[in-house]
């Protein structure tokens, strides 16, 4: 039994490796290609600005980590927060993120809580499948040190989501293993409860058996 927990864990150690070295590639290239690194449908971002600080529960301060889930732009509507490709000032790709306040044929307009004026078409391009990357799902406010450290530098980005999407990686092999572990076990209760009941069912024949033999005898 020992044995074969530790060729289990061995095995999910050289997963995590591997997953490890996966994950420094895709984000490598996500990085370059001015996109999110997503792991399981979902990603952690930034925010870099003042753009979306406002009353609203979803509104977002300067150095508040987000959570982004993968979806489909065909799920969005008017009042999300979600984040698509976009430029800055001087015309350099950046990843927004800002609410939906208007849909057209062109795709999805937007603006930060913060702005006076939406962001389409005069500063960033209308969002369509080609540019949208995700929905806002939470915020994580008391790493905003932690992310204020990040954002001093891409390396440090990268570095610190590599760290927090490992760790998920690894949560998310230890809830394998923890239902595996629920399974086996009811199925072992289950086996269990058989056999209680097969033993139960022979007792009864034996017993009846048993009455039997001493009518018969009478």
């Amino acid at each position: 039994m020992k044995k074969a927990l530790t060729g289990i864990f061995s095995g999910l150690a050289i997963l995590i490796f591997i997953a490890s070295i996966v994950l420094m590639v895709s984000g490598t290239i996500a990085l370059r290609r001015n996109e999110p690194v997503f792991i399981f449908g979902r990603a952690l971002a930034v925010v870099p600005t003042d753009s979306m600080i406002g009353d609203q529960p979803d509104s977002l301060d300067i150095n508040d980590m987000v959570l982004v889930k993968k979806t489909t732009i065909d799920e969005v509507g008017i009042g999300d927060v979600i984040v698509f490709q976009g430029v800055n000032g001087s015309g350099a790709p950046i990843l927004v993120i800002h609410r939906v306040v208007n849909i057209n044929d062109e795709g999805l307009l937007t603006k930060g809580d913060n702005n006076s004026s939406i962001d389409q078409p005069n500063y960033q391009d209308y969002v369509t499948e080609d540019n949208f990357q995700g929905v806002f799902q939470s915020k994580i406010t008391f790493l905003k040190p932690v992310a204020q450290m990040m954002t001093s530098s891409k390396s440090l980005i990268f570095g610190g989501l590599a760290i927090v999407l490992t760790i998920m990686l690894i949560s998310e092999v230890i809830h394998m293993f923890r239902t595996y572990q629920e399974d086996k076990k009811i199925e072992l209760d289950k086996q269990h409860e058989q056999e209680l009941e097969a033993l139960r069912e022979a007792q009864k024949k034996e017993i009846l058996e048993e009455i039997i033999k001493e009518e018969n005898n009478k």
